[in-house]
């Protein structure tokens, strides 16, 4: 009853923030961003030594290879053979350069095991370059990983593990070496794009920005994710200043109707435009239980025998009795929380019911399922 009590008081808040959002509209920056101005995700291969004996084993070859080949750049030439070392492993490098990283600026790097090392905790990467997608070379990271967790064993009759610490964090790891070029901000023509597309919400921020200049034409919905802005028309503003201007009018956000599941969880969170037809719901279970009333023997008086033990499993079953409600036309999420909540229902039987309801054709949103 906790529980649906809980989903009950999640339900009304979702429904008064859409309510809220819809009065006083949602800034451009916050939910679509300039074109042509996206992050730029790195890679790079390098290892990771001052492991504690968690390293890769010898049956990882690249490891190997990638040693002696550093060595021998350091003029130590060291036969594979004699390579057995278990404080190192192989790692890949991955990062995001977002825009406008001027060179020399910093930003975080993740690094994730490549061969069987247990364990990166403690570890230190070493000078490791990281490319993008064209080949060039934009950052190199390089300094100690913080995993946020450990793995211990004890001969391997104890074993405590917390976190995945096969994957690690530098904060601030990787030092912008080439600045990616950006031409987005040069021409006379700029374009907003939507993080979620949607027809109605595109033509809505063209109308708020040509409402709040004052001009029509400034600003034309060309798809449901792209409104196109021709800065001639601004009153001969400089790019910088039109955009942090538009970025920061407001404008009414279309959404659809969507209800989303978690079986794993028994979450369940309903945004507040969902709408339900009239439909009758009832919920019962039978419940199936074996228990295991043991009975005591004992043997007869002046016998040799002796007192047992003996397993008498049964069988025990109950059936709920099931309750009919009615829920009227134009019904919301929280008015269907409410009638659940009176049948004394837990989050995973709403499951159930949803699913129920939207095979019934009576549930008006699109019912997302992770």
């Amino acid at each position: 009853m906790k529980s649906v009590n809980k989903l009950t008081r999640i339900a009304t808040v979702v429904i008064s923030a859409a309510v809220l959002v819809s009065a006083q509209g949602i800034r451009i920056k916050d939910v679509a961003s300039v074109s042509g101005l996206e992050d730029v995700q790195l890679f790079g291969y390098g290892l990771v030594v001052g492991l504690a004996g968690t390293g890769d084993r010898n049956q990882t070859v690249f490891t190997e290879q990638t040693i002696v080949n550093m060595l021998k750049n350091m003029g130590v030439e060291l036969p594979e053979r004699h390579i057995r070392v278990r404080n190192v492993a192989a790692v890949m490098v991955t990062g995001q350069l977002a825009p406008f990283k001027r060179k020399g600026t910093k930003f975080d790097v993740t690094v994730s095991s490549m061969g069987d090392a247990t364990s990166l905790e403690g570890g230190t990467l070493i000078l490791t370059p990281i490319q993008g997608p064209d080949g060039q070379v934009y950052a190199s990271a390089q300094g100690p990983l913080a995993t946020g967790g450990y793995d211990l064993r004890d001969r391997g009759l104890t074993h405590i593990k917390k976190n995945h610490v096969s994957v690690g964090r530098i904060p601030g790891g990787a030092i912008v070496q080439k600045e990616y070029q950006f031409n987005v901000l040069n021409g006379d023509n700029l374009a907003i794009s939507l993080h979620s597309p949607d027809f109605s919400s595109a033509v809505s921020m063209a109308q708020s920005i040509n409402t709040q200049y004052g001009v029509a034409g400034l600003a034309r919905a060309t798809d449901a994710a792209t409104v196109e802005l021709d800065i001639k028309r601004a009153g001969g503003v400089s790019p910088m200043e039109f955009i942090a201007r538009v970025e920061n009018i407001t404008f009414d956000v279309a959404s659809q109707a969507k209800v989303v599941i978690n079986e794993r969880t028994g979450t369940i969170v309903a945004g507040g435009t969902v709408r339900i037809s009239q439909v009758a719901v009832t919920h019962g279970g039978v419940k199936v239980e074996v228990v295991n009333l043991p009975e005591v023997i004992q043997p007869l008086p002046f016998a040799l025998g002796r007192t047992e033990v003996v397993p008498n499993p049964a069988m025990v079953v109950e059936e709920k009795d099931a309750e009919m409600v009615v829920l009227d036309a134009t019904t919301t999420v929280s008015d269907l929380a409410q009638a659940l909540n009176s049948l004394g229902v837990t989050p995973r039987d709403v499951i159930a019911i949803l699913q129920a309801i939207k095979e019934a054709g009576a549930l008006h949103a699109n019912l997302i399922i992770l």
